[in-house]
């Protein structure tokens, strides 16, 4: 603006020269005044199109400046560089959506693989070590088509840990177990039934592990799991646990039913080593479907000589067992 005032200023300096002349040329006739005339209308003119040309000029510029300017702040504007701005653009994903978008790849139990069936993949993945005592057996090479669900080796058991002696997943017992339990499971074929193993040959070092734990008071971690209703200080007093276990001595099986077809076990009314009256054989706080199941796996089991144990339903001992007194600690892998 500065510069327009001074242009504007200069042109009329020389506008004034022009009048002065003109009035002068006035006093020497009319037809010098007619040309004076002309000549400052023509001065005139041309100083108004030189201000105006140069206003004009200045005006398109500062124009120019004023567009860049704006346009240098809209660009400021747009570009989110603090945490607000950034936060705004989060906002087409935020904790919802993604909540939304998990819920179709979460956990259930439909999804989430069968027990037996991840027992039975862990067994047919390990490699067996294969030295057994003379006159013990792997129970699925008599008898593959059984389950062996082998909790101990793990943490789904009544102690919560892998208990001592179980490196692995295997059911193991004497030769003439695996042969009377080979016969039951050709005769639970016919009635498309298969046998599951709970556990078979257990270590001495695996009971000393039961028996440390049941002194250890304040470890009640699986309690509302096995046994709810029990104090865990009475345990082997109430024969739900021995401190020399006939499944040491090889020839003793946890074991249950289950349909050939779908891997679904029969209910029993308990499960295997829920420690509660609840599974003692005759109890009266099941069904009588329970109580039939029951049944059919105690027939199954005593006509090929094994006893039952009248506190669990799924503990079963081959009545002619090879080693009555002998109570061994091999490690099962």
């Amino acid at each position: 603006m500065s510069s327009l005032s001074c242009l504007f200023s200069n042109q009329v300096v020389v506008l004034s020269m022009i009048i002065v002349q003109s009035i002068e040329q006035l006093d020497r006739g009319g037809q010098q005044v007619k040309k004076g005339t002309i000549l400052m209308f023509v001065a005139l003119i041309f100083v108004l199109i030189t201000a105006c040309s140069s206003a004009t000029s200045t005006n398109s510029v500062d124009k120019a400046d004023l567009i860049l300017q704006t346009n240098e702040v809209t660009i400021d504007q747009a570009t989110p560089t603090d945490a607000t701005d950034a936060t705004d653009l989060t906002d087409l994903t935020d904790l919802t959506d993604l909540t939304d978008l998990t819920d179709l790849t979460e956990p259930t139990d439909s999804n989430l693989p069968d027990k037996h069936t991840s027992e039975q993949l862990i067994t047919e993945e390990l490699e067996k070590k294969g030295h057994l005592p003379q006159g013990f057996v792997y129970l699925d090479e008599y008898i593959p088509s059984a389950q062996q669900v082998m909790g101990y080796s793990g943490e789904i058991n009544f102690v919560g840990m892998p208990i001592d002696g179980y490196l692995a997943p295997f059911a193991i017992a004497t030769e003439e177990a695996a042969l009377a339990l080979q016969a039951i499971s050709d005769e639970l074929e016919q009635q498309e039934l298969i046998l599951v193993f709970y556990d078979a040959y257990r270590p001495q070092k695996a009971v000393n592990h039961f028996i440390r734990w049941s002194l250890d008071e304040e470890d009640l971690l699986m309690k509302e799991s096995f046994y709810p209703r029990e104090e865990k200080s009475t345990l082997f007093k109430k024969g739900y646990l021995s401190k020399r276990s006939g499944h040491s001595r090889g020839s003793t099986v946890d074991v249950t039913l289950a349909h050939a077809d779908t891997g679904e076990e029969l209910d029993m009314g308990s499960p295997v080593d829920m420690l509660d009256v609840i599974s003692n054989f005759n109890t009266k706080q099941i069904t009588q479907e329970q109580a039939a199941n029951r049944q059919i796996l105690k027939q199954l089991m005593t006509k090929h000589n094994f006893k039952s144990y009248s506190k669990e339903w799924w503990h079963y001992t081959l009545k002619d067992e090879p080693y009555p007194n002998e109570y061994f600690d091999f490690d099962v892998e």
